[in-house]
């Protein structure tokens, strides 16, 4: 039976509800991330920032780019707000069928278009490799371009099941594409053959796709009904007409994406695969922190005290991110070490993923911040103010990768010029969110005064980076440093919730000794 949302629900009961949700995706996401980083992990020992890990990289890219105004960040947006109004109105498992349907039809014809042009496209986005690792890019791209279409009908349903506050699918999602490119390894290894990572690819998306169309439709939510040619295209023509506004933000990612991989090929072997083991590590705060409680804003109302709504997000992420960022900045060397050294990752490897790494997390904390607010923006229909706040940070970024390509020869500096252009671009969506809101003065507030304890542990990181010896032991004092400066970015930024944490802990603690 399909669930509906009922206009009657309690406020509490929907803070509720969102707080659940939120909670679920958080532990999907960590789940994801755990298996994503034993992932990467594996990666780094068997192929290292090699040939064939670079043509993966650049395989992945090839196919996913085309799909990036199907199923970028802007399409939840989207998707998930119209699928609760269908609900509403009744009409939900008709409506996500025709909608997954015309979507997954654009991206059949976009696969065609991929495989017809592969050569020429491969070359586009991967011009800067060699020969060989152009040709088997292109092997890599003949096999994961099967996965297109199934990668788009499964965001669709992902999608559908926020908007009735479920969160199977998009936790499966990532969990198993991370379990089988682990499967995909381990018989590259047994059998010598590269392109059973790509097989992999294809066949956690198909599978996945397949099940959840399957689940769905039993469960009622996914109606056949709506398959229908006039529903299908009045779908379609629906999503083309609400995703006008973010039109742009798909195409100024494609451009960054593609900009950024043509560079990071020019440099040296192992530069693109290095630049996805650093975001290994910063995609963290993304995937446990933005996209849990960004779709937890979407599939709610909007709140009636907007600021009071944006502090409480705010305050707590920039207490955490911030300092945790500074720690990945000053550490990065280190910690690319103790996390990849070894196997075919070399100290090539370890050079040139540091300093993507110190660049990329000078930004960290702005993006983490940012994405959340922007998902704020889109829960109050505000998507063109949005557009033109995304665009501008990748418009950044892409001047910046190329005002700076000239310096980017060298593996010693190149990573980390890209990864500063990424750094501007978070720094810039965070400004232009920050503008968007009415309490503006007291989110800017809010950054300035959470810098004071970053610029603490900047400077006792530093310090601790450059009299201590020994990685382990830097590293620890660090992380203790790090949470010492979390702390007290906390009691700065949240004083009234500290003081009630303290005095809870005040009031069970005699109670505790007692029993």
């Amino acid at each position: 039976m399909t669930s509906v949302v009922t206009s009657d629900e309690t406020p509490s009961g929907k803070a509720r509800s969102s707080r659940r949700l939120i909670a679920v995706l958080m532990g999907g996401a960590l789940l994801s991330k755990i298996l994503g980083f034993a992932r990467e992990l594996l990666m780094a020992q068997v192929l290292g920032a090699s040939l064939v890990a670079d043509g993966f990289r650049g395989g992945l890219t090839a196919v996913l780019l085309p799909l990036v105004f199907l199923q970028n960040e802007s399409v939840p947006a989207i998707l998930i707000p119209t699928q609760r109004d269908a609900q509403i109105r009744g009409d939900g498992p008709q409506r996500l069928a025709a909608l997954t349907i015309a979507l997954t039809l654009v991206a059949t014809l976009l696969m065609l278009a991929v495989q017809a042009a592969g050569p020429w496209w491969v070359d586009a986005v991967v011009g800067g490799f060699v020969p060989e690792g152009r040709a088997l890019t292109l092997d890599f791209v003949r096999i994961m371009a099967l996965g297109m279409p199934a990668s788009v009908a499964l965001n669709c349903l992902a999608a559908g099941e926020i908007a009735l506050g479920i969160s199977r699918l998009t936790n499966l999602r990532a969990a198993l594409l991370n379990l089988c490119i682990m499967i995909g390894l381990v018989l590259l290894v047994v059998t010598h053959r590269v392109d059973v990572l790509a097989w992999a690819f294809t066949i956690a998306f198909n599978g996945l796709a397949g099940w959840g169309l399957w689940a769905l439709w039993r469960e009622g939510r996914f109606s056949l009904a709506g398959a229908r040619p006039a529903l299908v295209l009045a779908a379609g023509l629906d999503f083309l007409h609400r995703l006008r506004p973010l039109l742009a933000l798909p195409f100024g990612e494609q451009l960054n994406v593609w900009v950024e991989r043509l560079l990071a090929s020019r440099i040296a072997t192992g530069t693109v695969a290095s630049l996805d083991y650093a975001r290994t590590l910063t995609d963290s705060a993304l995937l446990l922190v933005s996209q849990p409680v960004g779709l937890g804003v979407l599939s709610s109302h909007p709140a009636t005290d907007e600021r009071a709504r944006v502090e409480a997000i705010a305050a707590p992420v920039l207490a955490l991110a911030l300092p945790a960022s500074i720690y990945l900045v000053v550490f990065a060397p280190d910690i690319v070490r103790l996390v990849f050294f070894r196997g075919a990752f070399t100290e090539h490897g370890v050079l040139l993923t540091s300093q993507a790494l110190r660049g990329i997390a000078v930004g960290l904390w702005a993006s983490t911040l940012g994405w959340i607010l922007l998902r704020m923006l889109n829960s109050t229909g505000r998507n063109a103010r949005v557009a033109i706040i995304v665009v501008t940070a990748y418009a950044a970024n892409i001047a910046v990768n190329l005002a700076t390509s000239g310096l980017q020869q060298s593996a010693d500096v190149g990573p980390l010029l890209l990864g500063l252009g990424e750094a501007l671009r978070s720094l810039v969506l965070l400004g232009g969110t920050i503008v968007a809101f009415d309490c503006r003065r007291r989110l800017a507030g809010l950054v300035l005064i959470a810098c004071g304890p970053a610029a603490v542990m900047a400077g006792l990181g530093w310090l601790i980076h450059e009299e201590i010896n020994g990685m382990l032991l830097r590293l620890f004092i660090g992380g203790i440093v790090c949470l010492a400066t979390i702390a007290l970015a906390a009691a700065v930024l949240m004083p009234a919730t500290c003081r009630a944490v303290f005095a809870r802990i005040r009031n069970r603690w005699p109670t505790t000794r007692r029993r």
